[in-house]
């Protein structure tokens, strides 16, 4: 008696790019857990500006300025981000590797959340220096017009626009004796690392730290499932708790095109 066999097919995985952008903003904001600690779902956010006077006073003397402090309150609330999907066991047997893409898709969903997320609030930033055409000139500009005494720390984020602008300077070109031309690389402007972002609008940079933005977390994500044993449908939950928010810009620039 001949021994018929089973039909071999091959499934390839192939998944559609979710990936928003290629920057990795966990190194660009800090994370908080004061909301974890306390009870609450709104966290307030105090922008704080001293103003005082230094003087030289005899013996005896008293000051004739007094300092303050003024500040500006924002309010957030904590969100609740949350995605699911649900998946069938035959669905699995089908394709052992639909789950994994399942996954795969869902926490990069989340991923990219986070990066619009900072972008949002990096867009908030009050510091405005507008340029004629952009290039190391504009970026020293700003950083002047910024008028700090210490720049660590600091970065600069531009989109792919921008960059195109960078990579077409002579002085990007002629930098490195000409090697730079060749590998298209990019490292840093005025001392300060570049990133690129395609979530940065058209025509702008912003000069920031790590400190400026900050992701205050009530609750770190989480999985939770639930299975029908009737229909064999899984039902798989991820969610999270908290609010990104821009808490000091007083180290930050925005630089945008000027009109005309």
């Amino acid at each position: 008696m001949a021994i018929t066999g089973y039909d071999n097919i091959v499934i390839e995985n192939k998944m559609t790019d979710l990936v928003n952008t290629k920057l990795d903003v966990r190194s660009l904001f800090t994370t908080d857990y004061s909301l974890a600690e306390t009870a609450g779902m709104k966290k307030v956010i105090n922008k704080y500006t001293y103003t005082g006077k230094v003087e030289k006073l005899a013996k005896g003397a008293k000051n004739t300025t007094k300092g303050g402090v003024t500040f500006e309150p924002k309010e957030y609330e904590v969100n609740r981000y949350q995605q699911t999907f649900v998946y069938n066991d035959m669905d699995i047997m089908k394709d052992p590797y639909l789950l994994d893409v399942l996954t795969n898709g869902a926490s990069t969903l989340m991923s990219n959340e986070i990066k619009t997320e900072y972008m949002e609030e990096v867009a908030k930033i009050s510091n405005n220096y507008q340029y004629t055409a952009f290039g190391y000139s504009a970026v020293v500009d700003a950083l002047a017009d910024l008028n700090k005494e210490v720049e660590e720390d600091m970065f600069v984020i531009m989109g792919n626009d921008l960059r195109a602008l960078i990579r077409k300077d002579t002085d990007f070109i002629s930098s490195k004796q000409g090697e730079i031309l060749y590998t298209g690389q990019f490292g840093t402007i005025c001392g300060l690392p570049v990133l690129f972002s395609k979530l940065v609008p058209a025509e702008t940079a912003y000069i920031t730290k790590k400190d400026a933005v900050r992701l205050f977390v009530k609750k770190e994500g989480s999985v939770e499932q639930d299975r029908d044993v009737e229909t064999k449908d899984n039902t798989v939950v991820y969610d999270r708790y908290g609010v990104m928010a821009l808490v000091d810009d007083t180290y930050s620039v925005k630089l945008t095109k000027q009109a005309g």
